[in-house]
């Protein structure tokens, strides 16, 4: 069986000596049928696999090397941060359930990793959690000795059961559906059970046993070593309440169960021949003993013990059941593997050096999380098959599932943190559909990996190598594809072509455009690392991806990629899809213009144009943008002709000096009060503001206010975002001179740079040519001896969006449709939820200004988000929108995924699970629609739009 990327090759495990001879008795010496039957030369049939291993065992088998690779990531499908120690971990469908350090229970989705639910569960902290078998309940036990029964699909309590005894901290918990009963093992050695019969969800209040009474010995560390808290939580925090509030019956309770503390219990069926149906209950103590446990009379005659396994100088922490085989976890290192059909011990492994405190089994692996970390696959022919570093701590709880297409291992740490990862061999991998979220996502770690800074050397290859790979993607997925070559010292444009499955009656043809050059992610200039973590690997978080260029622009180019593609799969691409990607763009998409002119014919005829390079004004309503402000960028250098000069040996009062000379000509563009543009006939183009426009812009304000507390005043939020959009600004970035020696000197040289944002209708060439001449006849007019240049560096035309056109509305719809929130479909959770944590580490921030002003947090909520998607203009500017849209005479949209704090640009950028996610959903549906009206005007669905 392979291992997963990047985890470390061992070779195969030592085993201990020969469980056929005295260690197999000395682990059986209790005086069960069991022990009375262990011998291999009694002729017991081993597994096939077992038996290929004892043949070996009569040699000595190297031990293999403990070493442990750095922290992985290469299978790390994402990571969470908690609020305290993950003692406890429960999976559902489609929700992951944390117990933690201090009593909270926390739901995130499995899906989009989004926090969903915290709730105060315990007075004190969780250390057990299960679910049921239907998984309609969830079971918790904690430290306050008390065993709470939660409705899964809510977090509300159901039952709060109490010990009429002292019986510590209540480490596990299992449920039995055949006998609606739960089960519950304790710090006093203790088995309590309980029958459910129909809850209550607004029962009577506590029955006077106080849940967060203090033991009166017990209070030692738990298996993972940790003392455990005692806090009540942070304030606001949603605490338990409701349900019943039962005391179990003391015929409900065996004393002495075990002779030290149950740290696992499970229950598990056909291990008896002739009664296969009825559940074992199975439990394991700190002496290492595991105890097997009738559960067919508890009415009459309790829990009958009917055969133990003994482990000697050891605790054995986890238990795990995959028929026929038992495995445990011990603290000794060693994973004991029993055969409870015949009786038997099978194996002992020396998995690692410290405790292993979980034990798991998917599709014949075994995986061992130890107290140092780490995790230990072991193949199904029991060989050592990787290690790797998973935690920064203890692992103290561990779950494997399968959500959807990925096959996970969850695990939880002292470290604060819950990790998954992706445990998939590669015949799993094979059978993986190319088009899921989970390709999508390995796709974004392998693009991001690409250093595609355009305008440096170094980054050539990566640029070059990035085009490639995608060009690989795309002809993976059915297109046909190209690579442009604009100039020999500039990064190729890939043209990829995907052909409609479906026939209207005219295909329309959407040319999606986007660019695979980043901006660079450097250090500061003293070497302080700005970022987190390696800008250039992908690292999942608290529900977001951090890499440069995940939102800017690789995550929307291949979640537009793999719309078209599962489209294409089913059959149900409405139209034909052209991706033209360059790679460029950040630095000024040098020599687009002409590559797109000389490949005109070859891209052929375009209906609409889309871009997904903008963001949300703030981190919950979604958005369309429709405008953008155009740009001249310009230097300004004056000089002298001269050496740098003394102000006080050669400075005169009607000397002209650069410096004074470039701070005049600024002054003229400015005016006095610097608000006002001064280039001759600037405004004359400049589109009044309509009555329509303005009630546009204070719909805006309207639904953003109901969200942020922090709009004051709605008059003035409106004026601010008219100012930003729709309102030209110049704008002086720097001024330079040489640099000088004394604080005295008269430079012999000055520069400016400034950049003027303009807005339709003004153009861009007739704002630089008047930008030009206004600069050259001020400084004429200065009679200066002092020489000026003006050099245009880039200019771009500001664009508006048709938005009463068929790609806006068909954007519309699937925007409602992607991030409505149905009651009918969605968990109604009880819990308080929190936002995320804004970056990778809470030390280290982005130096920039964000997006949007606005709060990432606010106070909407699902339901409350408005569904209608916001049609906003912006202040920047992307010169090839507008170029593309009158080159093709075709309409441009502009589809924005990601949130306003997403930090293009800036340090730790950062896209949304969800938001990527739900944006191939929308771009799906567009994709599989557009086109397919037989009268898009006659159905008049523009009219919904109001701006």
């Amino acid at each position: 069986m392979a291992s997963p990327v990047g985890i470390s090759q061992r070779p195969r495990l030592q085993f201990s000596q020969s469980f056929r001879t005295q260690a197999t008795q000395d682990a059986l010496a209790e005086d069960t049928p069991l022990a009375r039957n262990t011998s291999n030369e009694q002729g017991l049939q081993l597994p096939e696999s077992a038996t290929a291993i004892a043949a070996k065992l009569e040699g000595t088998v190297e031990k293999p090397s403990h070493e442990l690779n750095p922290l992985s990531e290469d299978n790390l499908q994402h990571r969470l941060n908690a609020s305290g120690s993950v003692q406890a971990i429960a999976i559902d469908d489609d929700v992951l359930f944390a117990g933690l350090q201090g009593g909270d229970i926390v739901a995130w989705s499995l899906e989009t990793y989004e926090q969903l639910a915290r709730i105060k569960a315990h007075h004190q902290s969780v250390l057990g959690l299960s679910l049921s078998e239907d998984r309609k309940l969830l079971f918790s036990s904690g430290v306050d000795s008390v065993v709470n029964i939660w409705d899964s699909s809510s977090l509300q309590r159901l039952y709060s059961l109490h010990s009429p005894f002292e019986v510590g901290d209540i480490f596990c918990v299992a449920y039995s559906p055949q006998l609606k009963t739960v089960f519950s093992g304790a710090q006093n050695s203790s088995i309590q059970w309980q029958q459910l019969l129909a809850p209550t969800i607004n029962g009577h209040g506590d029955t006077g046993l106080s849940s967060s009474r203090r033991h009166r010995f017990f209070d030692s560390l738990g298996p993972g070593g940790v003392q455990t808290s005692h806090s009540n939580g942070a304030d606001g925090l949603v605490r338990a309440s409701g349900g019943q509030v039962l005391t179990i019956s003391p015929n409900c309770y065996k004393a002495y169960a075990h002779k030290s503390y149950i740290y696992s219990m499970i229950l598990a069926k056909g291990i008896l021949e002739d009664q296969s149906d009825q559940e074992i209950l199975i439990t394991a103590d700190g002496k290492g003993t595991i105890k097997l446990w009738r559960t067919g009379a508890l009415r009459d005659d309790g829990l009958q013990l009917f055969f133990k396994l003994k482990s000697r100088g050891s605790s054995i922490l986890n238990l795990v059941y995959k028929a026929p085989f038992l495995y445990a976890g011990s603290s000794n290192g060693q994973a004991h593997i029993y055969n409870l059909i015949s009786q038997q011990l099978v194996q002992k492994l020396d998995v690692c050096g410290t405790g292993i405190a979980q034990i798991q089994c998917f599709d014949g692996a075994v995986f061992c999380g130890a107290n140092s970390g780490s995790v230990t696959r072991i193949d199904n022919r029991y060989a050592h098959a990787g290690s790797w570093q998973a935690h920064r701590g203890k692992i103290l709880a561990s779950a494997v599932a399968k959500v959807g297409s990925r096959e996970l291992l969850v695990t939880g740490g002292n470290d604060n943190s819950i990790a998954f990862w992706n445990i998939a061999d590669d015949r799993s991998r094979a059978r993986t559909q190319m088009n899921t979220n989970d390709e999508l996502f390995s796709s974004l770690r392998q693009f991001v990996s690409y250093r595609t800074v355009a305008d440096k050397p170094a980054c050539v290859g990566d640029c070059h190598e990035a085009a490639n790979f995608l060009r690989k993607l795309c002809n993976a997925f059915g297109a046909q594809t190209s690579l442009i070559s604009p100039h020999d010292d500039l990064n190729p444009l890939l043209l990829a072509k995907f052909q409609a499955s479906l026939h209207p009656q005219r295909k329309k043809t959407l040319l999606f455009y986007g660019h695979y050059d980043v901006v660079d992610a450097e250090d500061t200039k003293d070497g302080h690392q700005r970022w987190s973590a390696d800008p250039f690997s992908l690292h999942p978080l608290n529900g977001y991806l951090y890499g440069r260029g995940v939102t800017d622009n690789k995550g929307p180019i291949l979640a537009a990629l793999y719309a078209v593609t599962e489209l294409v799969e089913n059959d149900a691409l409405a139209c034909n899809v052209i991706f033209l990607i360059e790679g460029d763009e950040e630095a000024g998409s040098r020599g687009f213009v002409q590559a797109v002119q000389q490949h005109k014919s070859e891209i052929g005829h375009i209906d609409y144009i889309l871009l997904s390079n903008s963001y949300w004004l703030d981190d919950h309503v979604p958005c369309l943008t429709f405008g953008m402000r155009g740009v001249v960028h310009a230097n300004i250098e004056i000089t002298s002709g001269k050496p740098d000069q003394h102000s006080g040996m050669d400075g005169k009062a009607l000397q002209h000096e650069p410096l004074k000379d470039l701070t005049v000509l600024l002054a003229s563009l400015i005016g006095s009060s610097g608000m006002d543009i001064r280039i001759p006939n600037f405004y004359d183009t400049v589109d009044p503001l309509q009555p329509s426009e303005l009630r546009a812009y204070k719909g805006i304000a309207t639904s953003l206010m109901a969200g942020h507390p922090e709009i004051k005043n709605e008059d003035a939020f409106t004026q601010s975002l008219m100012q930003r959009w729709r309102e030209p600004n110049l704008t002086v970035h720097t001024i330079t001179v040489p640099e000088t020696k004394t604080a005295v000197t008269i430079a012999s040289r000055a520069k400016a740079t400034l950049s003027v944002r303009i807005v339709p209708s003004q153009k861009a060439d007739a704002i630089a040519s008047s930008l030009q001449t206004s600069l050259e006849q001020h400084f004429e007019a200065l009679q200066s001896r002092n020489s000026i240049q003006v050099n245009i560096t880039a200019k771009a035309d500001p664009w508006l969006g048709r938005v009463h056109c068929e790609i806006y509305e068909e954007l519309r719809e699937a925007i409602i449709e992607a991030w409505s929130f149905d009651e009918s479909s969605q968990r109604q959770f009880v819990g308080s939820q929190e936002p995320s944590s804004p970056i990778i580490s809470p030390h280290l921030r982005a130096r920039g200004r964000r997006a949007s002003a606005l709060s990432s947090a606010g106070t909407f909520t699902a339901a409350s988000t408005p569904h209608e998607p916001l049609f906003i203009r912006e202040g920047g500017s992307i010169p090839a929108i507008s170029f593309l849209e009158r080159e093709f005479n075709a309409p441009a949209a502009m589809f924005p995924m990601g949130q306003a704090s997403d930090n293009a640009h800036l340090d730790n950028e950062r896209m949304r699970v969800e938001n990527l996610y739900k944006g191939r959903d929308v771009l799906r549906m567009l994709f599989s629609r557009l086109g397919t009206s037989t009268n898009f005007n006659l159905r008049n669905r523009a009219s919904t739009i109001t701006i």
